[in-house]
């Protein structure tokens, strides 16, 4: 049996931003990023237990069911019973696929040797036989002309091209593993964009632009607590991950990009994470066109620059 099972969909854009938007639909706290553009977060399904979920992009040959799709949630549930952990993993994959619908994209749901359902946006749900493969072998059974019978359609986003994703996000920093966190309406939101500083500038600057994109949503996009993703993949206390971290406060706006740099907190912060001290000598007001690379190397320097300034 199976030890996972799989979501696939059609997404018109990178993985940063497919994994940004299927987080959010998800409810997720947060997730983890990665060069190779694979990444992985947490949910807690009704199924009970925990379940794990890579994101990643589909490489498949032509003659399959999963040739359509551009990236596949592979879910695997911990935290079970044994005796009932394939079912329970079943009826959580389950839950995601019923969920993602509501992204109205195309999607598919199976297990790595076979195939439980799919939905097409205006057609709907289909259920399949027990039994039915990938493989071009059940070719008649899977087959959908409006997605195996046509080209893919471009991904028409330039994401190395010059633009401006206006919002707001706090960035945390300790022990070299960095937050995004998205800000709207004087709160922090969740899903959280979690990621090495060793990652790259690249990475970094693409992830940023997409948190920024999703702080304009409001505090209410998701239920999901962003500060016990924060300190529980820091494993740390709120109070003595306030004192460790270094933070940095991001606005994007049309005209403008304003990053001012924050110190930790000198005294017990109790029970919430809080930033300590503007480090105002190095905040930075720019224009000019967005650069994944350039922003992702400002908040690099930027965490280098705060830390050489303030005690340890």
């Amino acid at each position: 049996m199976s030890s996972t099972v799989e979501v696939y969909l059609r997404y018109p854009g990178d993985a940063v931003a497919a994994v940004a938007r299927v987080s959010l639909f998800l409810g997720a706290r947060g997730y983890f990023g990665s060069p190779r553009e694979t990444f992985r977060f947490t949910l807690w399904p009704q199924a009970g237990g925990l379940l794990g979920v890579d994101l990643s992009a589909v490489e498949e040959g032509p003659d399959t069911a999963l040739s359509p799709y551009d990236f596949g949630l592979s879910m695997e549930l911990m935290d079970a019973p044994a005796p009932v952990r394939g079912e329970m993993r079943e009826r959580a994959g389950r839950e995601v696929f019923d969920r993602l619908t509501a992204l109205e994209v195309p999607l598919a749901y199976g297990d790595h040797a076979y195939l439980f359902a799919d939905f097409l946006p205006g057609r709907g749900v289909r259920e399949f036989p027990p039994g039915t493969g990938w493989e071009e072998d059940d070719r008649d059974v899977w087959f959908e002309p409006r997605l195996h019978g046509t080209a893919r359609p471009a991904d028409t986003a330039d994401h190395a091209a010059p633009f401006r994703s206006a919002g707001s996000v706090r960035v945390f920093e300790t022990d070299g593993l960095v937050h995004f966190v998205p800000w709207g309406d004087g709160a922090a939101m969740a899903p959280v964009a979690s990621v090495r500083a060793s990652s790259g500038q690249a990475v970094l600057g693409r992830m940023l632009a997409e948190t920024l994109g999703r702080s304009r949503q409001g505090a209410g996009a998701t239920t999901a607590d962003p500060w016990s993703w924060v300190t529980g993949t820091a494993q740390r206390e709120p109070g003595d991950y306030a004192r460790a971290a270094v933070s940095i406060d991001i606005e994007v706006t049309e005209s403008a990009i304003t990053a001012v740099p924050h110190g930790g907190v000198t005294e017990p912060a109790g029970d919430h994470v809080t930033q300590g001290p503007v480090v105002e000598s190095l905040a930075v007001h720019q224009s000019g066109p967005w650069d994944d690379a350039s922003m992702g190397d400002l908040v690099l320097r930027l965490i280098r620059e705060t830390r050489a300034r303030v005690p340890s």
